[in-house]
């Protein structure tokens, strides 16, 4: 995987590096009239603040001792926006037109500002969320880090043996 020198400094950085960095784009691609007319052009949001803290979570690479099998490295951020009154009412604006609505998301790593090196931001990842019904979604158990690390890792052992 070829990666930018920002990109190795998040993923071997600390919780601050990364917070500082990292930033959400939000694009609304299709929904109602009146979530479109409401539409922001896309730009780069800081996903840290006071208003909305996030904790990282990481598992390393591992070794599985009884299948000998590898198990890919996790890197996970729990973004609390429920605290922050503003998203909330925005959340709760669009929830009732969630089934309508699609939006593609990207989490973007923004390069330092006081890089000397000519880097571009880069994308590590990307996501849409496509007409989603809260009413017929299923609700799923509250599992600890470890717990989807152990799952995580089965799933990638039960692959590499196919």
């Amino acid at each position: 995987m070829c990666c930018t020198a920002h990109q190795q400094r998040f993923l071997k950085g600390d919780d601050e590096y990364r917070n500082k960095h990292t930033k959400l784009v939000p694009y609304i691609v299709d929904g109602p009239l009146a979530i479109r007319m409401i539409k922001p052009k896309p730009q780069e949001f800081s996903i840290h603040g006071v208003r909305h803290p996030v904790t990282w979570h990481q598992v390393r690479k591992t070794k599985d001792s009884t299948t000998g099998c590898l198990s890919s490295a996790l890197l996970e951020c729990d973004i609390d926006v429920v605290s922050n009154p503003t998203i909330r009412k925005i959340v709760s604006m669009v929830r009732p037109h969630m089934s309508k609505i699609t939006i593609d998301l990207a989490l973007i790593v923004s390069k330092p500002k006081d890089s000397e090196v000519k880097e571009p931001s880069a994308c590590i990842g990307m996501w849409r969320v496509d007409k989603v019904d809260f009413e017929t979604c299923a609700v799923l158990p509250q599992k600890s880090v470890e717990e989807v690390a152990q799952e995580v890792k089965s799933y990638i052992a039960l692959e590499e043996q196919d």
